[in-house]
């Protein structure tokens, strides 16, 4: 699948707005103001949602692409379950439903959009799942396929904040300098205490050392200073990564699948023997 990024808001956007919607744990609300745009984001995504969404853009099988109503993605439902590290039907249409409550309203010089991620879905328990994701939506998303590198070390980031770290200098591949009150923001860090910011950036930070995104950083002033891969180790550790993962989602899948056959053989049991009772 390929996205369709339009130009225009190259200059005009943060790139990784334009990749990767941020992630949150309680803010209902994001605002990001550049020099050239005000981005505002009603319900962003959660660390679940995000993983799905990625698995939707990572695996899914493209049934209909339509320049008005957008891209339809179906994908195994099972798969999806695998991304959320959850066995709760009800939860995976809760994730789903958070993807069509995101919401983007974004006013730059020319014009303004608002628009959702996705305009709905259809889940299918047995089969397969299927995700409308919205055309305006799919016009902001530069070719992932190009980014697809990117995509397995924010399947083991656990903290937000790492996971919109991550986002930030996956769109500024050949930064190595960020002031701290710029990955602040970025990261979504609320505080504002300096003490407090440098403990939060230091656990967000780590766990990119932890998946090998980065090889270091040291905090110098107002300015951390990042020891960045060569773009060939990156891709050499997302492909192990991408095999870590792929055999994780695997094996929750054939668990999964016992547990379920082991359930039905249960119940199908106690109902004989109730039938026999009676």
């Amino acid at each position: 699948m390929r996205g369709k990024f339009d130009e225009k808001y190259a200059v005009e956007l943060p790139a990784d707005v334009l990749r990767f919607p941020p992630v949150s744990l309680h803010e209902k609300e994001i605002l990001i103001t550049t020099e050239y745009a005000q981005v505002k984001i009603e319900n962003p995504l959660t660390i679940t949602a995000w993983r799905v969404l990625l698995g939707l853009l990572r695996y899914g099988k493209e049934e209909k692409r339509d320049p008005t109503m957008g891209l339809r993605v179906s994908i195994e439902t099972y798969k999806l379950l695998g991304f959320m590290k959850n066995t709760n039907w009800k939860d995976l249409k809760e994730t789903l439903k958070s993807l069509t409550e995101c919401r983007y309203e974004i006013r730059y010089k020319r014009g303004w959009i608002v628009f959702v991620v996705s305009g709905g879905f259809e889940i299918e328990k047995d089969g397969r799942t299927y995700v409308g994701l919205t055309a305006d939506f799919m016009k902001f998303l530069e070719d992932y396929t190009s980014l697809w590198f990117y995509y397995p070390f924010a399947f083991f980031l656990r903290r937000p904040s790492a996971i919109n770290l991550h986002a930030f200098l996956s769109a500024n591949s050949t930064i190595n300098r960020v002031k701290i009150e710029t990955a602040r923001e970025r990261a979504r860090i609320t505080t504002d205490q300096p003490s407090k910011v440098r403990a939060y950036l230091k656990m967000a930070l780590n766990e990119l050392v932890e998946v090998d995104f980065l090889k270091g950083y040291r905090f110098e002033e107002d300015v951390i200073v990042l020891e960045r891969y060569p773009m060939e180790v990156l891709r050499i550790r997302a492909i192990e990564l991408q095999r870590q993962l792929d055999k994780e989602i695997q094996e929750f899948i054939e668990d999964f699948r016992k547990a379920s056959r082991e359930s039905k053989r249960r119940r199908k049991k106690r109902d004989k023997g109730a039938d026999q009772k009676q």
